[in-house]
């Protein structure tokens, strides 16, 4: 079986690895209370799970159950990877055995770990894959995108027996799903004609905007009240959801090819704050 590694590289969207890989690293950062604890080699093991098994995980499991929706969306053949209906058992069998290499420092940890890892597993399948499909169920769509922050919670677990704020963790849930509204704006077009309903289709362009401001706000403001700093980063998301609102609510494709780059950008400033305290 000859394996087609770049096309398997080009459908985990390494543009988008920080999105996993990001969260995971602050919330070990947000839980040690020494640098050092951040030698602990499950750690770093999992933050390489997390680039390509993760993200072909997540991605992969898109585009094998997606080809009915993908093969209207220009932009699977310009930016990403169309997957055909013989292509599926191949990418499913990698994934699977990418998947593996999570098993030996999962072993190496507190069994509570696994509760998040496991919620992290089924979300990404359940997001995509029938019998439930999540993508396709306006509201749930958005609101499964908590997936994003089960990195955060695994890496929290190895280091912290205490959970993090719940307040926090609100506000990392309505990052994702603000995050996961708006980047279904630019496919309303083809959804709509592949009959598939998400938040962006029932809300419309405006509407779906005015929502990822009023996510992304509520996300800065309860970050603000444990961390002003933070919080005032953060700020830079509703803002700009408003910007786009009423000067160029048409543009939404165009700006959001630049939203990687902010986000990783405000990840590495957050980053930077918390660990910087560890690092003295």
């Amino acid at each position: 079986m000859s394996i087609d590694w770049r096309k398997y590289l080009k459908i985990s969207r390494p543009k988008f690895w920080l999105y996993l890989v990001g969260p995971y690293f602050l919330g070990g950062v947000l839980a040690v209370r020494d640098i050092d604890q951040l030698g602990y080699w499950p750690f770093w093991a999992l933050l390489a799970w997390f680039t390509l098994p993760a993200n072909l995980l997540l991605y992969g499991i898109n585009d094998a159950s997606d080809y009915d929706t993908d093969r209207f969306n220009p932009k699977k053949a310009r930016q990403e990877a169309l997957v055909y209906a013989h292509e599926r058992p191949e990418l499913l069998f990698v994934i699977a055995a990418l998947a593996t290499l999570a098993v030996p420092p999962l072993l190496a940890v507190r069994a509570v770990s696994l509760l998040p890892f496991t919620g992290f597993l089924l979300l990404s399948i359940a997001y995509s894959a029938p019998p439930f499909r999540l993508k396709g169920r306006p509201g749930l769509d958005s609101l499964s995108n908590m997936l994003y922050m089960a990195p955060l919670l695994v890496s929290w677990s190895f280091f912290s027996e205490e959970p993090p704020a719940a307040p926090l963790v609100v506000a990392g849930v309505c990052w994702c799903m603000a995050m996961h509204a708006y980047s279904a704006i630019p496919d309303i077009a083809s959804d709509k004609r592949a009959g598939l309903h998400t938040t962006a289709t029932v809300l419309g362009r405006d509407g779906t905007l005015q929502a990822c401001a009023a996510l992304y706000g509520a996300a800065a403001l309860l970050v603000f009240i444990y961390d002003p700093i933070a919080g005032a980063f953060l700020a830079v998301y509703p803002t700009l959801m408003l910007a786009q609102r009423l000067r160029a609510p048409r543009r939404v494709a165009h700006w959001y090819r630049y939203f990687p780059a902010l986000n990783g950008f405000v990840g590495m400033i957050l980053t930077f704050r918390f660990l910087w305290p560890l690092a003295r």
